[in-house]
Parts: structure tokens; sequence; C-alpha cells
């Protein structure tokens, strides 16, 4: 009697975070839209969907319900890296037990919650540890904009409880809700809480604003250097990401 691949669906917001992940797949096929790309591959009794969403959380609403649209998932997971709002250490693994995210009407700011799949986060958990690798679960926070300044990671830190921040999670998780598909958030940090970016990001978050980011770099050169450590922390954080999907989707099915 056969058996039925477990339908993993992995959402990621850009090509470094969705190449850790593709590492560990045999790859199907490779599909690109606009906006995204999906690779369709597996991992033992996993065939997982995995997509490169595009940063933030329109770009990664969009794409998640297109790809809820066209395939049934038995799972979802948002993936990635992270800022730490907690002390931590480079490539510290965070597995979400529920996303925060907060936005704003024009006259008063809202919050609403994601709750994650308790199994699926104990799943990652054991994953992780079982690498020997830094984990824990708890709290994320989905912004709209990056949060470069170690002032600022510690005033959202103290507003929302929140152990780690990204800007895709909530999004994905709501529309996984929609469909009653089970969710979890498994991370990495890349930047830590009291550690301020090399410059503001958000400057290169909109094709309009490149020049202003790429001037930016040239009227400040120290930011070279600080941008060579942001590679070199990413790369942790993407090598920890890597291997404990090995591990978690060799064990989830």
């Amino acid at each position: 009697m056969g058996f039925r691949l477990k339908r993993v669906g992995i959402f990621a917001a850009t090509r470094w975070e969705r190449q850790a992940i593709q590492h560990v797949l045999l790859v199907d096929t490779i599909q690109r839209g606009a906006g995204y790309c999906r690779v369709i591959g597996r991992r033992g009794r996993c065939h997982v969907f995995l997509t490169q969403t595009g940063i933030g959380l329109v770009n990664s609403r969009t794409v998640c319900r297109a790809v809820f649209k066209d395939q049934a998932l038995d799972m979802a997971i948002s993936s990635g890296l992270a800022c730490a709002l907690t002390a931590s250490s480079i490539g510290e693994l965070f597995i979400g037990t529920d996303v925060l995210m907060t936005r704003s009407d024009g006259t008063k700011e809202t919050r609403s919650a994601v709750i994650c799949d308790r199994t699926l986060t104990d799943s990652a958990l054991r994953a992780a540890h079982a690498e020997g690798l830094p984990a824990r679960a708890g709290r994320f926070v989905s912004l709209p904009r990056i949060i470069w300044r170690g002032e600022d990671k510690r005033r959202v830190a103290t507003e929302t409880g929140a152990m780690a921040l990204d800007m895709e999670s909530a999004a994905i998780g709501a529309i996984a809700g929609e469909y009653r598909t089970p969710f979890v958030v498994i991370r990495a940090a890349s930047d830590l809480l009291d550690e301020d970016l090399p410059m503001d990001f958000n400057l290169f978050l909109k094709p309009a604003d490149w020049l202003r980011g790429a001037w930016a770099c040239v009227a400040n050169p120290a930011s070279l250097l600080g941008l060579q450590r942001m590679r070199t922390q990413m790369r942790t954080a993407s090598q920890r990401i890597t291997t404990v999907f090995a591990k978690f989707l060799d064990d989830v099915a």
C-alpha cells in the first residue's frame, strides 16, 4: 500500500533565504513569475513547495495567497532571517509560538496575533537541539519596515514582548489560517538586539529609493565595513537554517 507525501509550503522573502532551504531539497522544477520564484522538490517523505515571496507584508501576502489557491498544503512555514529582540547570538534559531502584527488605521494602532501550531513548534525545536543548535520558542512580531537602530529594537521588544522581528510571518500565518493549515515560523538571527545596522536598509525596499541608498553608501564609506559584517552574519544564520531544515523535514513526515 502506497503513502502520500506530506505537502510542505515554505515561504522565504529573498533569494538568499530561499537558497538556504533549497540546498536540502531534491529539486524537481523551478518556476519563475512576476515577483516570485517557486522551487518544487522533495526531501524524504515531504513534497516541498518553496516560494520566494519578496520582502514585506504586502508581497508575502499576495504571493502566499496565490500559492494556497494553486496548491493544497499540509503545513505552511515562514522561514529566513530575523532580527533578535532578546539577548542572543548570531545564527540562534527562533521558533514561533505566535506572531503579532502591528498596524495603523490612521487614527489608532491595533494588533492581531497568529497562533503557531504547537506540534510543529515542538518538532522544530527538537530538530534544532538534535543538531546541537541554539534554539528557543517564543513570539514574533512582523512590521512593515526594517528596524535598524538598536534603540528602536529595544522599544519594539518592550512594547510587544516578542523575541524576534521579521517582515513577513504575520501575513503568511494569516493566509495559512484562512485555509486552516498548520503554521510555524523557523528563522535564524542575523542581527542582534543592541546592534545598529550599517545603514537604513529601508532605502532599498523600493526601486525609486535605490539611488538614495547607493548615495548613502558612497557618503559613508564606513558603512561598507558594516555591510561586510552583515554579510558574514547572514551567512552564519543561513547555514543554521540549512542544517535545521534538513533534520526537520526528515522528521516531520
